[in-house]
């Protein structure tokens, strides 16, 4: 995973314009977190033609930035969604000039896909911070024969993860990706020095 200066400039630059949000953006840097998009650009990779893609938890656009910035991916439309009405908000402030990444507020459960803007990736990295009903309701719109790329964890200490998989078939009984073309797991470092485990899986809705 590459990130070019300029995108690492325009990052650093947000941190110190705007220390009310800073904390929470550093957030974003944690080890864990840039290991997470690391290998979602690895396995996104083996893709190269990505299309449209829909990034749901898409935060302040990090994952988002990286896909437009990779030499090795190809997108079109590339649409931020979050529930935080402040990150779509960061995003067009982080990235004024993208042809590409497009921030939207929003709750996943209510997402309609447009039809000029048809998905051809999807991802999901927030499958642990929604309950089952909402997870559900939002994989029941999915269009049949779209990409997706599901990512939850193990990390039952956050308060604002509250729905956890003990396992990797835990976590694709729940998020309903039993079929799944590929599947990934790794250790990662919590805020508080304790490991837990990241799941992730790639396949065809």
């Amino acid at each position: 995973m590459e990130i070019k200066p300029e995108t690492l400039s325009r990052w650093m630059k947000f941190i110190r314009f705007h220390p009310d949000l800073a904390e929470r953006f550093m957030d974003c840097f944690w080890e864990s977190q840039l290991t997470s998009k690391q290998n979602i650009i690895s396995l996104l990779e083996d893709r190269e033609m990505l299309g449209n893609v829909y990034i749901f938890g898409g935060w302040y656009g990090l994952l988002a930035k990286l896909i437009e910035d990779s030499d090795n991916l190809i997108a079109n439309f590339i649409l931020s969604i979050d529930i935080d009405p402040v990150c779509d908000w960061v995003i067009s402030d982080l990235y004024p000039d993208s042809k590409h990444i497009l921030p939207f507020t929003a709750d996943m459960a209510d997402w309609e896909y447009s039809w000029n803007i048809p998905p051809n990736t999807i991802i999901n990295t927030i499958t642990e911070h929604v309950n089952q009903d909402t997870y559900d309701g939002w994989w029941d719109k999915i269009p049949s024969g779209t990409f997706y790329l599901l990512q939850g964890n193990d990390f039952f200490e956050d308060p604002e993860h509250i729905r956890c998989s003990v396992d990797m078939e835990d976590f694709k009984r729940m998020n309903h990706c039993e079929g799944s073309l590929n599947e990934f797991e790794f250790k990662c470092d919590g805020p508080d020095g304790k490991q837990f485990t990241r799941f992730m899986t790639v396949g065809i809705k």
